[in-house]
């Protein structure tokens, strides 16, 4: 951001802290965000319109005397800069502008024919910044005139940032040529496993508990789906759900259990009780376009896909086959191809027309791969419904060893290896 004349591409999964970013960054620059909301109704014309309406003299000073803006950004710059000094700049015969006319009627003159060349003068001299977000969700001929207009800013050294998620970051970057070189790529991925499991063990020292076992942390930090929010929430309901700290004294419980069931409950219940308004559009993508019953359940596997182990953010098609063969009943037809393909490029238009503000999957023909765009909705899939205990081999052995006070004295990852063989020895005979 500090350089000029480059568009800024700031990706990543919702909910990853973006907005809260760059609203640092600019902060530390002492810059305003002029805010562009980008959705599929938006023109060319109302995209320029729409940041000129935001733009507020009154708050903002120049670039040069920014450094006296205040830390709430509100900074009256008496009558130095506004509609006039704009009109001036931009040249009043050429906005049709002939006799003296007040900072309203200029403002609306500017406003009544929108262009980039409007904010150059804005952008270049004043302590704002232009922000789009949601640059993909406008239509593909709309985005390609922006981009056109965008080497306006670059060729006059004005750096724009565009906020979008992970997998249109290649069609952003690759939109016009011209712009090449001019690209600055920044991706922010959600949180990895590490820095996950951090928070359990920082939290479990803060209440002088011991650690919470490894086996038992990486299933919540691998359901988190990167999010540390849900972590928080996750580890708080496993302590509320048995009442380990009472609310009139400071008293703690020590007869804590934390096992798969505790977690498995605790998932559950955080999936419905905070993250239950994810119900509504479930139930809408799993009726998809359907006015009558079908043969073909195409739209409720589609979400079913996603409860499957291991928790992804996308598939490739020959992966939702994978994947809808093995959720698929016995007794159920296997939708055809050509069904699922449909239901595929239908899953837009699902959401349109259901007024779904913010689309939650989207199936992308170039790349043949569907995505899962919200995270906490991939969460919500995979907890919304109950989930038995699963208890392994590794879970027995542990088991036996900690009763027996042999876990550090045992190498447990050699006695799940042989658990394993006689298993598979066994499963074999059988089978024979």
């Amino acid at each position: 951001m500090e350089s000029d004349g480059n568009i800024c591409l700031l990706t990543g999964p919702s909910k990853t802290g973006k907005t809260t970013l760059y609203n640092k960054v600019l902060q530390n620059l002492q810059l305003e965000p002029l805010l562009i909301r980008c959705d599929e109704n938006l023109n060319a014309d109302e995209f320029w319109k729409r940041a000129l309406e935001k733009v507020n003299f009154e708050r903002v000073s120049s670039r040069e005397s920014s450094s006296s803006v205040s830390k709430s950004g509100q900074v009256k710059v008496g009558g130095e800069f506004g509609w006039k000094w704009l009109s001036k700049i931009l040249g009043e015969i050429n906005l049709g502008i002939e006799v003296e006319k007040s900072e309203v009627e200029i403002r609306e003159i500017i406003l009544s024919s929108p262009a980039p060349d409007h904010l150059i003068p804005v952008l270049k001299e004043l302590n704002y910044f232009l922000v789009v977000e949601d640059f993909h969700y406008l239509k593909q001929d709309v985005q390609k005139i922006i981009f056109q207009q965008w080497k306006i800013f670059v060729d006059n050294e004005v750096s724009v940032l565009i906020i979008g998620t992970t997998h249109h970051a290649v069609d952003i970057a690759f939109a016009n040529k011209d712009l090449t070189g001019r690209i600055m790529h920044i991706e922010l991925g959600t949180w990895n496993h590490k820095d996950l499991s951090q928070i359990i063990d920082k939290g479990f020292t803060a209440l002088n508990l011991d650690l919470m076992p490894t086996n038992l942390s990486k299933i919540i930090c691998e359901e988190s789906v990167g999010l540390p929010i849900i972590t928080q929430s996750v580890c708080y309901q496993l302590f509320a759900s048995q009442k380990a700290f009472s609310i009139n004294t400071e008293s703690r419980r020590v007869d804590l259990v934390f096992d798969k069931k505790s977690i498995y409950n605790s998932l559950h219940t955080v999936a419905n009780e905070r993250y239950g308004q994810y119900s509504v559009f479930y139930d809408i993508l799993s009726r998809g376009l359907r006015k009558r019953s079908h043969k073909h359940d195409a739209y409720k596997l589609i979400l079913l896909i996603f409860a499957i182990d291991p928790p992804v953010f996308s598939l490739q098609r020959h992966e939702i086959d994978e994947r809808i063969a093995k959720v698929i009943k016995e007794d159920s037809i296997v939708p055809p191809q050509a069904s699922i393909n449909n239901t595929l490029r239908n899953l837009s238009k699902v959401q349109l027309n259901k007024d779904i503000e913010l689309p939650l999957l989207e199936w992308s023909e170039s790349q043949g791969r569907l995505f899962i765009l919200e995270p906490a909705f991939l969460f919500y899939i995979r907890w919304k419904d109950k989930k038995s205990e699963v208890i392994s081999f590794e879970d027995i052995a542990n088991i036996i060893l900690k009763s027996f006070n042999l876990v550090n004295t045992i190498d447990t990852a050699k006695i799940f290896e042989i658990s394993k063989n006689i298993s598979t020895k066994i499963i074999s005979k059988n089978n024979n």
